[in-house]
């Protein structure tokens, strides 16, 4: 049962725009001289044509999908399909000149580099998983003759992440303690174990009169 939730607080709670703006955060740290700027969603082909995403050298960062699975505690998770979508030009960097794929290639690189990272891929915030594996984070060129031609490349990097226990769970939240003398999990209230009862697997005592 879902109970009512004032705007304010659907804003409060949202797990997503944080997470995104700790994405973009992270990767304007981790990268001076690189602009990151974030990205309501899925980037048209005229919006990066027309510059509108991000100045180069630079990173957009979106996303392309959004699923949801169910926990087996009755709570949720969400599948976050990430899309950091770059765009750069050719560059004087110290006395020469860095063509554009070379910029690109390298910035690009360097978020594979990052995503690999199993603690800075956690964008500095607890209630999010490392990036998946399978499908492993991607780079990929998007550009057409006509971009190219205008002397701009564009690539992208995808990636997923999870971000998992969200909701409320029907299992009651209550932690216990191990005792190695006992060699049993001691809990401080002994209301707590019947409250657990129905979800921890017992061995059946065989009847005496059997």
């Amino acid at each position: 049962m879902i109970d009512p939730k004032p705007f304010a607080e659907l804003l409060e709670t949202d797990p997503l725009a944080p997470l995104q703006a700790a994405i973009v955060s992270s990767l304007k740290l981790l990268n001076p001289g690189v602009t990151v700027v974030p990205h309501p969603g899925k980037v048209d082909v005229s919006e990066l044509i027309s510059k509108t995403v991000v100045n180069a050298p630079g990173i957009g960062l979106g996303w392309s999908k959004v699923k949801t699975g169910q926990h087996a505690e009755g709570m949720f998770y969400l599948v976050v399909e990430w899309v950091a979508y770059i765009v750069a030009e050719a560059k004087v960097v110290g006395a020469r000149r860095v063509e554009k794929e070379a910029v690109g290639l390298a910035i690009g690189g360097r978020l594979l580099e990052i995503l690999a990272d199993l603690e800075t891929s956690l964008w500095g915030r607890s209630g999010v998983l490392p990036p998946e594996t399978t499908p492993p984070a991607e780079l990929k060129p998007l550009f057409t003759i006509r971009d190219a031609a205008q002397g701009v490349a564009y690539y992208t990097v995808t990636w997923t992440q999870i971000v998992p226990a969200l909701g409320t769970g029907f299992m009651p939240p209550h932690a216990g303690r191990y005792d190695e003398q006992l060699g049993a999990i001691v809990y401080p209230d002994a209301d707590m174990i019947d409250e657990l009862a129905p979800w921890i697997p017992a061995e059946r005592e065989a009847d005496e009169d059997a």
